[in-house]
């Protein structure tokens, strides 16, 4: 007894000095982090905001090639419109809508977040902009997003979908209890945030300052916990009302996110055509020009 006695003495002893070590190693982390400059990218077009009974919608309308169909750009989980395709839209030529879905970026959100309100905010982008059958181009989150405006809205509002690494179905076991920690995991100064920063920071050190921006554009925690909600219980197979335009579903191979046979799976559901892509679930930032060539050749 005594030697199990002063055996969970030493244990108990041990707790403060492992907290303070895991503490001191976080805000080494920290630091580190904001040692790093912060750098918005210089993005094209003009931002235009648009009033609503639940609050406001923010879009950057982007003027391009008048002789290809234009773009509507979803934003993931976590992101805004800017923050998501800063690296495409600097690369494209192309007419783009970039959309600040509600309660991100400079999109306002009276109340809880929606799937229902954020496909009404991409519908209203589009009627405000005045494009004319766009290709809806939805990265992780924008997919379901993408999908719910599909099913609501006019057959004929899309000429076409590309969908990058997403699902038609977010209620497997695993990516429930992943969007289920995601809020306070991916939280602001959180510790799996900060390892996650420094991750990338360390394979693209050359876009430093525009990952850091990218980072201090996410939306407050109520909008990341009402978002993943969303995910979290969004399933399209039991949508027999559901019928997409033509669709590329962009797989990354790489995904440490999303599966990608999940990915797959899910192209196969709506039988779109395939494309498997050498990336993370960050492909947007990790490949922008393969994203770009991909977009591209759909729409030729």
């Amino acid at each position: 007894m005594k030697v199990m006695n002063r055996a969970t003495t030493l244990a108990l002893a041990s707790v403060p000095a492992a907290a303070g070590f895991a503490w001191r190693g976080y805000r080494k982390a920290a630091d580190a982090l904001a040692a790093f400059p912060s750098s918005e990218p210089r993005l094209p077009g003009e931002r235009r905001e648009l009033t609503t009974r639940w609050g406001s919608v923010s879009y950057r309308m982007v003027d391009g090639d008048p002789g290809r169909p234009p773009l509507v750009l979803v934003h993931g989980w976590g992101k805004t419109g800017d923050s998501a395709w800063w690296p495409l839209m600097a690369k494209s030529d192309r007419t783009m809508v970039v959309v600040d879905l509600p309660g991100h970026g400079f999109s306002g959100l009276h109340g809880p977040f929606t799937f229902s309100i954020a496909a009404e905010a991409v519908e209203r982008s589009i009627v405000d902009s005045g494009v004319e059958s766009p290709v809806v181009v939805a990265h992780s989150m924008g997919g379901p997003v993408a999908m719910t405006a599909i099913r609501r809205g006019d057959p004929q509002l899309f000429s076409g979908m590309i969908a990058m690494a997403s699902s038609a179905y977010w209620v497997r076991p695993r990516l429930k209890a992943m969007m289920a920690m995601a809020p306070y995991a991916l939280a602001p100064g959180s510790p799996f945030l900060l390892h996650t920063q420094r991750a990338e920071l360390k394979e693209l050190p050359e876009l430093a300052p525009y990952l850091m921006w990218a980072y201090s554009r996410r939306p407050a925690p109520r909008i990341l916990a009402e978002s993943a909600s969303e995910l979290r219980h969004f399933d399209a197979r039991g949508w027999p009302d559901l019928f997409l335009p033509r669709t590329t579903w962009v797989v990354a191979a790489d995904d440490g996110v999303l599966s990608p046979r999940h990915q797959r799976a899910s192209a196969e559901q709506y039988a779109t055509t395939i494309v498997e892509v050498e990336a993370q679930h960050s492909m947007v930032v990790q490949a922008p020009e393969k994203a770009l060539e991909i977009i591209n050749d759909f729409t030729v």
